[in-house]
């Protein structure tokens, strides 16, 4: 049987994913589906039955600039972009507080000015928080579920 290069995997999992059986995967890449179905349960592939998962993933790679891709240096360049691109996010909005820092100050003396200040704070948070959401900043590391099961 062939080896498979990175490429053709990333193309299994995808045909998977999107419903393909391991039988008619097996059939057209040349391999075993024993072999297929090893790879799909290790690195936790769909079976085609919720493609919304699998839509979420293939968004978030092609966003990140991330590619499933057995090249290390062209997935560090691409690790690497995404993180200037989001930490370009956070830098943007450290400025945004320092500008509104620089025109309210700490606190204004004169009640329409407070009201001012307090309204343009709550803009920026709103607008920081959407786009810390929409750039994945403020989620917590995915952590795996352990499950220990004990029998007598």
């Amino acid at each position: 049987m062939p080896r498979l290069t990175a490429d053709q995997w990333a193309q299994i999992r995808a045909e998977r994913e999107a419903g393909a059986t391991f039988r008619e995967l097996a059939e057209r890449f040349g391999v075993s589906d024993a072999a297929i179905v090893k790879k799909s349960k290790a690195e936790g592939w769909g079976d085609g039955t919720d493609v919304a998962e699998v839509i979420r993933r293939k968004v978030s790679e092609k966003v990140s600039g991330v590619v499933s891709s057995a090249n290390p240096k062209k997935r560090a360049q691409a690790i690497d972009a995404a993180a200037e691109r989001a930490a370009a996010v956070v830098e943007r909005h450290q400025q945004d507080w320092e500008e509104h820092r620089a025109r309210f100050g700490a606190v204004p003396e004169h009640f329409e000015d407070g009201k001012l200040a307090k309204i343009s704070a709550e803009m920026l948070r709103i607008r920081h928080d959407g786009e810390r959401r929409a750039w994945g900043l403020d989620e917590p590391a995915a952590k795996p579920d352990i499950i220990v099961s004990w029998e007598p």
